[in-house]
């Protein structure tokens, strides 16, 4: 079953949120802080469950490449998960694939000093004939005509577009609370403590979703602490040698 349109979670948000408190001019509250808010929420979940990306470059005989090339790369967010060396007919001619290294240096990031971020190939030239094929990570897309959100947690980014909505609806209830509310002022801050209750409700539901408290983000650091035969403990960082 195919996972639900932008247009469809949105429609989603405004059934279970209801009306709006009205406000004018520049405090207005409408579809544009909606649809922020599920941009918000597609962006958090992506640091959780990155968007995996499988794309095949081509080799021109040098040794850099820019990464600007993958085409959903984001510098600072995307890492990439492996490298298959040489696999332009690697299912067609069974065979294992050929996975790079970057612990044996047989990839590694470089920058130049203008800032152009390339993959690098210190021990290769690969030719026009050689396909690398490059898994990363990227940001989830969520649009009307495309989306990479898996099924399964479809509802947890509704949850969280809610949550989202609910904060930015509490903070034009905040702007909108002036003297000049008079006999409205009770009823509007009553109202924007129901959304700020609201909001913390469907965070929490969100965190459920996604499996609960313990969750650690995709993109958070980790080391794990290894004993070797000799009972000397020592750090083993996967990201490159120490």
């Amino acid at each position: 079953m195919a996972t639900a349109l932008r247009g469809t979670i949105i429609a989603r948000v405004q059934t279970i949120i209801g009306s709006l408190p009205a406000f004018s001019g520049d405090n207005e509250i409408g579809e544009s802080d909606m649809d922020e808010a599920l941009t918000q929420a597609v962006k958090s979940f992506s640091l959780e469950k990155p968007y995996e990306v499988v794309e095949d470059e081509v080799g021109d005989s040098g040794k850099f490449y820019p990464l600007s090339n993958l085409a959903s790369w984001e510098n600072d967010f995307s890492r990439i998960i492996s490298i298959d060396y040489d696999a332009g007919t690697r299912v067609s001619s069974d065979e294992m694939p050929q996975y790079l290294s970057v612990d044996d240096g047989e990839w590694k990031f470089y920058e130049d000093g203008s800032g152009v971020r390339y993959l690098h190939f210190p021990y290769r030239s690969p030719s026009s004939s050689v396909t690398y094929r490059v898994k990363y990570t990227a940001f989830h897309t969520l649009t009307d005509v495309l989306s990479t959100i898996p099924k399964q947690y479809e509802e947890a980014i509704l949850y969280l577009a809610i949550s989202r909505f609910a904060t930015q609806i509490r903070i034009h209830i905040e702007k909108g609370l002036e003297n000049s509310a008079g006999g409205d002022y009770p009823s509007l801050r009553n109202r924007g403590s129901g959304f700020s209750s609201l909001s913390d409700t469907y965070a929490e539901m969100y965190r459920e979703e996604m499996g609960g408290s313990e969750v650690v983000p995709a993109s958070a650091f980790r080391e794990t602490d290894l004993r070797a035969l000799s009972g000397r403990p020592f750090l083993h960082h996967a990201g490159g040698r120490r």
